[in-house]
């Protein structure tokens, strides 16, 4: 019988540290809702048949957006509105039409 993975370590996931996981000042992540783009920038990469994950990091001081790319996990953490905005147009350039 094989292994069980690890809880939470299941598939293919990145599983490298959460760069905000030992952090000792308390951020403030950026919100979603001040990106203009938002909406249109994920209609893209939902019509080209992936799917998004949003969520923060445990500390609050990050967004966390992961791609689901068939095989393929990519993920990014923003920490400040010019990360998440640099993201969101990253996944325009690359599942933009």
């Amino acid at each position: 019988m094989p292994k069980q993975p690890e809880k939470g370590k299941g598939g293919l996931w990145d599983t490298r540290p959460n760069p905000f996981g030992q952090s000792k000042t308390s951020h403030i992540a950026p919100e979603l809702a001040s990106v203009s783009s938002l909406g249109l920038s994920f209609d893209r990469v939902l019509r080209t048949g992936c799917a998004i994950m949003l969520g923060h990091t445990r500390d609050g001081g990050a967004v966390v957006l992961t791609v689901l790319d068939g095989e393929q996990r990519h993920r990014t953490y923003c920490a400040n509105d010019a990360e998440l905005e640099e993201a969101i147009a990253a996944l325009d350039f690359v599942y933009g039409e």
